[in-house]
């Protein structure tokens, strides 16, 4: 009787899960690489709509705007080289963003004159701008009798007996954000009130007030 030899086809299926030969099939592998890449695409995804989210809140948010509203100087008395005077400024900070609160610490007023003598300088309370308001800082600088030298002296005497002598006033102070979102480390501000004009001298006793509406002060942010 005829027998079949090793390795030959019996004739029969394999059964499942089975290769003919008789040794088992190998299961098919997950492909982690594909789940990998997956999970970061989604990440990525996730991640940048945030992030554009915060760019796009940060980059639409503008910084408060400066204004002199109003200005008195009493009483300006310029004689030889000496200078006696105090000056009062209103200063109106308007906060044009819906979503950020701008607080200024350590801020400190300066006075200038002809745009590049420096008179005086005196601190400032720190002071808030709300979002979506106004806020006015109130500034008061005074000399006694103060050496400034013979041509500034004779340059303010000469510009109130015609009627208007003008000054600059600058503020500079730390800068700070609620919510802390937008806080940049290091953020300082400089304003910069030139052209602020007095008048009124000869009718007032040596009284000066601002001439009109001042123009916008320059700002500047620097980290």
């Amino acid at each position: 009787m005829a027998t079949s030899s090793e390795g030959q086809d019996t004739g029969y299926p394999a059964p499942p899960g089975q290769f003919p030969t008789g040794y088992p099939a190998a299961a098919p592998l997950p492909n982690i690489l594909d789940r990998i890449i997956s999970i970061v695409a989604v990440i990525a995804v996730v991640g940048g709509f945030f992030f554009f989210i915060i760019w796009f809140n940060i980059g639409s948010f503008t910084f408060p705007e400066f204004r002199v509203e109003s200005a008195a100087v009493s009483p300006l008395n310029a004689t030889s080289s000496e200078l006696t005077a105090t000056w009062n400024f209103t200063l109106l900070a308007t906060n044009p963003s819906r979503k950020v609160t701008v607080f200024f610490d350590s801020p400190a007023a300066s006075l200038i004159y002809n745009e590049g003598f420096p008179l005086t300088m005196n601190g400032v309370p720190d002071f808030v701008v709300p979002k979506s308001n106004q806020t006015r800082v109130n500034i008061k600088l005074a000399m006694v009798g103060e050496y400034v030298g013979d041509q500034v002296a004779r340059g303010i005497a000469d510009g109130k007996d015609r009627g208007t002598v003008r000054f600059t006033v600058g503020v500079t102070a730390q800068v700070r954000f609620e919510p802390q979102m937008y806080q940049r480390r290091g953020l300082s501000l400089l304003v910069f009130c030139d052209r602020v004009e007095f008048t009124g001298f000869a009718q007032n006793n040596g009284t000066g007030t601002l001439t009109g509406e001042s123009s916008p002060c320059k700002v500047k942010y620097d980290d």
